[in-house]
């Protein structure tokens, strides 16, 4: 009835006898749809037989930490180097250290990084990173590629306060440090126990090549105090820090990565 009635009166406001003159219509301006911009599809997984799955957890942060006279005074600021594809260097250092293996790269989303693989939105990056942690992220993702084993590269900490990669700034006049700091886990693809695992270091693991140059934990090298960036956005465009970072991310990468692919040698029976 309500339908009824709204086209009754319009029509006689629309008619003749109604005593009302109706001005003509204003032309309807078509403006142009709006496309929005398509979501950036997943990479598939890559295809064919798999012996070394990576997962590669370089990624696109680097940090740049100000510190204080005391820890609480600290300044933390992320930054996004996606351009920099540390990734993709990764994947390349496994490939090159695994000649002869078939070496496939496991997918993901930034979502499902943040989640751990997981409902919740529980950060997979702690200040703690538990072996069983990671392997969770590793067993949600193996169903999409099943390999004889899977091997995680991901930022850790030091034995300082650097974290990752990125860029440190100590207080009164101290050093500035430019650090790219890596763990390694293998993993076995039927039981999802730890085969291997150890940081990325440029040199051999000693007490006397810790103090000479690993005394941050990790592969750093120390800057002039004029190159730590007045504005983290700058940090994407620095050529400096770009080829410092991707340098020790490939020596560290190339030093560790053989020995952790060594498989044992088979013992013969006799």
């Amino acid at each position: 009835m309500n339908v009824l009635a709204v086209a009754l009166v319009s029509y006689a406001l629309l008619s003749p006898a109604g005593g009302q003159v109706q001005p003509a219509p204003r032309p309807e301006v078509v403006r142009p749809a709006v496309k929005k911009p398509a979501a950036a599809p997943r990479a598939p997984a890559e295809a064919g037989p798999c012996q070394i799955g990576v997962i590669p957890i370089a990624g696109d942060l680097f940090m740049v930490e100000k510190f204080g006279p005391v820890k609480f005074l600290d300044k933390y600021t992320r930054t996004s180097v996606a351009a920099w594809a540390l990734d993709d260097l990764v994947v390349s250092r496994v490939r090159a250290a695994a000649a002869g293996i078939a070496v496939r790269r496991i997918p993901y989303t930034p979502k499902e990084l943040r989640s751990g693989g997981r409902q919740e939105q529980t950060s997979l990056f702690r200040p703690y990173r538990e072996a069983a942690v990671v392997g969770s992220f590793v067993q949600f993702l193996a169903p999409r590629l099943r390999c004889e084993r899977y091997l995680v590269v991901h930022r850790h900490g030091g034995t300082q306060r650097e974290y990752g990669i990125g860029i440190s700034q100590y207080p009164y006049g101290g050093p500035v440090h430019l650090f790219a700091m890596m763990f390694i886990r293998i993993y076995d693809g039927r039981t999802f126990e730890v085969i291997k695992e150890a940081p990325a270091l440029m040199t051999e693991d000693t007490y006397l090549e810790r103090m000479r140059a690993n005394f941050l934990g990790g592969p750093s090298t120390q800057l002039d105090r004029a190159m730590f960036p007045e504005k983290p956005a700058d940090v994407v465009n620095n050529p400096v820090l770009r080829e410092g970072v991707r340098t020790m991310l490939t020596k560290s990468l190339d030093k560790t990565l053989p020995a952790l692919l060594q498989r044992p040698a088979q013992i013969q029976p006799r």
